[in-house]
């Protein structure tokens, strides 16, 4: 047999490639910045939201008889403000404001929707509420009964402001 034939010997492993030949980290850097930039100002919305955000529920002090008053149960409200009660659709009932009962001709009633309101003008008892504090009762039964003579109500307070 014969010698197996002589191999050249082998060239030297080449030279690392050049760092130009690497890819980039990040091959589009402007587009993490975009998208980091959008992140930050929705997380910083979402924070600002949820601070401002009011969770009061004055739902839950309402009897459930009365769907909604306004104004708001202890907020401040202006001097010619609108006073506006929400009953059941099943109720009707009248509006005692300081204690003094409103006049049936100066009461706004929406019968079907059981909603009773009074606002102040020049030709009303009251032309407008003197700044401080105030108290509205609504006195309410059921519609076409008579006003019986223990009512239910619910009262609440505002505070009349400029």
């Amino acid at each position: 047999m014969s010698p197996p034939p002589e191999r050249p010997p082998e060239p030297p492993p080449a030279p690392p490639a050049a760092a130009a030949s690497k890819p980039p980290l990040l091959r589009h850097p402007w587009r993490v910045a975009i998208v980091a930039a959008v992140a930050v100002a929705v997380l910083n919305l979402g924070l600002i939201l949820v601070n401002a955000s009011d969770t009061s529920d004055t739902a839950r002090v309402l009897p459930n008889t009365v769907e909604s008053v306004f104004p708001v149960p202890g907020s401040i409200a202006r001097l010619q403000d609108t006073i506006v009660v929400d009953l059941r659709d099943d109720l009707t009932g009248v509006l005692l404001i300081d204690g003094a009962e409103v006049p049936e001709d100066q009461t706004e009633r929406v019968v079907p929707l059981g909603q009773l309101s009074f606002r102040t003008g020049k030709d009303r008892d009251l032309t407008r509420f003197e700044p401080g504090d105030h108290a509205v009762t609504v006195l309410y039964w059921k519609q076409g009964k008579r006003r019986p003579a223990q009512p239910g109500s619910y009262s609440w307070s505002f505070r009349a402001g400029a």
